[in-house]
């Protein structure tokens, strides 16, 4: 008799279970909760957009049932946006199917001959929005798409020099490989020359400006060349003709 109740009851317990998937399974979708998990400083996407993208070519998500809500190809469909980083799916007992998802980071706007853009964190190329415009570094010039991850790694890394983040408002492609860094104060510029080395670039014209130019300022220079990776080249104007 244990035996055949123990048996019964699991049988009982399974066909709950059962008739409260199918049950679950045949309720139709009530909400689109979409979230934003990893906070940026601009949204280029909203959950207007992101809804538009998940009932393109099909019928509204909320007239659906859970059964036939295929997270894959939302999370598929979605993480092709270019303004999506990444995405996860979910759909839970009560009808809601919630999004989390990491919104791309513009880090630097480029602006070539042909196209403007921006540069996202990952060193991608992200395109204007008409919902937000992002307060970033501006590159302009010649720029090719295997300089991409460079100056991403590049922009990133100026903007974590406490000296240099609000010093360095302009990066100008000069040639095939070289840039020049416009600064926000003092009629000079910067000579970067190619991307290779950038950290220990970087780190030397910080140590320029705290031993040197603090002290001497930056009226008679013309420009600060950091090309050679093991100093800092500094020009002087020519007055009167003489250097």
């Amino acid at each position: 008799m244990k035996i055949i109740k123990v048996i019964l009851g699991v049988m009982l317990l399974i066909g709950l279970i059962s008739f409260t998937i199918i049950h679950n399974a045949s309720r139709k979708v009530s909400k689109l909760d979409v979230a934003f998990v990893q906070p940026v400083d601009n949204y280029f996407i909203n959950d207007e957009a992101i809804r538009e993208i998940i009932n393109k070519g099909g019928k509204d998500i909320l007239s659906q049932k859970l059964k036939d809500v295929n997270v894959k190809e939302i999370e598929q469909r979605v993480s092709e946006n270019p303004f999506v980083d990444s995405v996860q799916v979910n759909k839970n007992i009560n009808g809601v199917i919630r999004l989390d998802i990491v919104a791309n980071k513009a880090v630097a706007r480029v602006k070539t001959p042909k196209n403007e853009f921006y540069l996202t964190n990952n060193g991608e190329k992200m395109p204007l929005s008409k919902l937000s415009s992002a307060n970033v570094i501006l590159i302009s010039g010649d720029v090719k798409p295997n300089e991409y991850e460079d100056l991403s790694k590049f922009v990133i890394a100026l903007k974590e020099d406490d000296l240099l983040k609000n010093h360095i408002i302009a990066i100008e492609k000069k040639g095939q490989r070289s840039y020049d860094l416009l600064v926000n104060s003092g009629n000079y510029y910067i000579e970067l020359g190619t991307l290779n080395n950038f950290d220990q670039k970087l780190h030397n014209l910080d140590l320029f400006y705290n031993q040197y130019i603090d002290y001497i300022g930056t009226e008679d220079y013309e420009k600060l060349s950091l090309k050679f990776v093991n100093q800092v080249v500094a020009t002087k104007r020519i007055k009167n003709g003489k250097q």
